[in-house]
């Protein structure tokens, strides 16, 4: 028996998708399909039936036919029995998907798990109580971020949701305020100054802490085996933003574009989003969005005007030094600038990067021994 992927998307989800593009606000929305915003909430978490008169309300503000919503409910319907009707050998399948060995090596798991000990395991990490329970809760979320991935809900796809889960782990365990835009937005620029902490368990910390201040939850974990992604951005079930990193390259320069991506995401976009390497970005979403992102991190990091005076001479180390000084940026940070803008080759200024390796910690990696030249 093969195992079918046990996934229940709610009507909801839709719902939320063609509210982010129509622009239509919340309450907008539910109080023109006469809806409480208690009802409403229901509603996109797959709790509240459509019925033929909200079918109506929903084409007519949302588009589609009233037979396209009743249908899209009754499919969910459909899928939530499928689900509930999963055997053991059905959860071992769905278990064998799981980037298992990773999890085991970073101490997601036990060592010894194995059939039906192994599946409540990886359950218990998703804080779910059953296949069911699983389908449902990541149907939204964390599990809608994994699945803008547009893969097959297998190997890649698994690995990705089980380090956004990760993330989600720890953002659960933050304590945080409402989110405040402004206040994030206006602490930005001044972020970046804290890549002068070489160490990342001393800098990540730091910027987590000014990041929790204005209600972002900042997060990170070693990417399981046959996750591609360097970061990732969504708003959790309290309404505050999450950041979540991989420090997949295990450099800095990396690291920071990533987390000022993900930032502009959360300030311009407030869409979920996963940055996942030698990948289309259009699988993702809108490419002036990604284009959008990439030139405000960039612009964040270095500005256009230090760059271009640094390109007005040879491009060496004190000349790179120089500029990060301007810039209140490592060094490393503007090589990785030249090198993603193709100024300069990667192979160029290597010892002025600051890279990083994997230890016991399966969060944040340690600073590596810099290179010795002769």
């Amino acid at each position: 028996m093969n195992f079918q992927t046990n996934w229940a998307s709610p009507p909801g989800a839709t719902i939320s998708r063609l509210m982010a593009l129509r622009e239509i606000p919340r309450d907008e929305l539910a109080d023109g399909l006469a809806l409480t915003l208690e009802q409403f909430d229901e509603l996109i978490a797959g709790q509240l039936r459509i019925t033929e008169t909200l079918a109506v309300a929903l084409a007519d503000h949302l588009g589609a036919s009233p037979r396209l919503w009743l249908t899209r409910d009754k499919t969910y319907l459909r899928d939530l029995g499928r689900i509930g009707e999963a055997r053991s050998r059905d959860v071992n399948s769905w278990s064998k998907t799981m980037p298992v060995a990773s999890m085991r090596r970073y101490g997601w798991l036990s060592k010894e798990s194995r059939g039906n000990a192994l599946a409540d395991e990886l359950l218990r990490f998703f804080g779910c109580s059953n296949l069911k329970d699983w389908g449902i809760r990541y149907s939204n979320g964390v599990g809608a971020v994994a699945f803008k991935t547009s893969l097959a809900f297998e190997a890649d796809a698994m690995a990705t949701l089980v380090w956004l889960r990760a993330g989600e782990q720890q953002a659960d365990e933050l304590p945080l305020p409402k989110f405040d835009r402004t206040a994030f937005v206006n602490q930005l620029p001044a972020l970046k100054k804290l890549s002068a902490f070489k160490h990342p368990k001393i800098y990540f910390v730091k910027l987590q802490a000014a990041c929790q201040a204005v209600g972002v939850a900042l997060t990170s974990a070693r990417a399981p085996e046959g996750c591609r992604a360097s970061g990732a951005s969504w708003l959790n079930a309290r309404g505050n933003p999450v950041i979540h990193l991989s420090f997949r390259h295990l450099s800095e320069d990396h690291v920071w574009f990533a987390f000022f991506h993900e930032a502009a995401h959360i300030v311009f976009h407030g869409e979920s989003h996963i940055d996942v390497d030698l990948t289309d970005p259009t699988l993702f979403g809108s490419v002036e969005q990604e284009k959008e992102a990439d030139e405000f991190a960039q612009e964040t990091l270095v500005p256009r005007e230090i760059l271009s005076g640094l390109m007005q001479g040879p491009i060496t180390a004190r000349a790179v030094m120089s500029a990060a000084r301007q810039a209140n940026v490592t060094a490393g940070i503007i090589v990785g600038q030249l090198q993603k803008a193709k100024i300069i080759p990667h192979g160029k200024l290597p010892f002025l990067k600051h890279r990083y390796r994997w230890s016991v910690d399966s969060s944040i990696p340690e600073l590596s021994q810099p290179r010795k030249y002769s």
